[in-house]
């Protein structure tokens, strides 16, 4: 038999867990009633309130007229407030809303029962090992020339 080449075999590994951990699902992947682009911009919100769209663009890598509607639709579900920047008036700051932070803490304790849920089955000497590999390869991802994911 013929021993594939390493990069298809990561290929299709990184194909599978895309698959598994839900991201390729209908209509967006639908969590908590928000899709899959929105929990990030939840996400992000959380971890940095009061940014600009330019500024959440570049975290997601997402143009700003894709993430403009997004937003919009965010902001008409009353989860972000867009509010005048306080520096700059002529922009806009993003920041959650009290019930976009509920939202956001919905989603957060319907991954964490996920992610347990995945970490149950891996034996705890190797947790540590996946979660350090995991991050090598984010790395490895973000410095690659062709690779479209911003650091984390």
């Amino acid at each position: 038999m013929k021993q594939l080449p390493q990069y298809v075999n990561v290929r299709e590994v990184l194909q599978l867990l895309v698959r598994r951990f839900g991201l390729l699902q209908k209509d967006g992947a639908q969590c908590c009633g928000v899709s899959v682009v929105q929990s990030h911009i939840l996400y992000e919100l959380f971890k940095s309130p009061n940014i600009s769209l330019n500024e959440l663009s570049e975290i997601l890598s997402i143009d700003t007229s894709t993430l403009s509607r997004q937003v919009q639709q965010l902001v008409e579900n009353d989860l972000i407030n867009r509010l005048p920047d306080p520096k700059d008036r002529r922009y806009v700051v993003l920041s959650l809303t009290e019930t976009g932070e509920n939202q956001y803490h919905d989603i957060a304790k319907t991954m964490e029962e996920y992610v347990l849920g995945i970490f149950q089955h891996v034996p705890p000497e190797r947790k540590e090992q996946v979660l350090e590999s995991l991050q090598i390869l984010s790395d490895a991802m973000s410095q690659s020339p062709n690779c479209c994911t911003p650091p984390l």
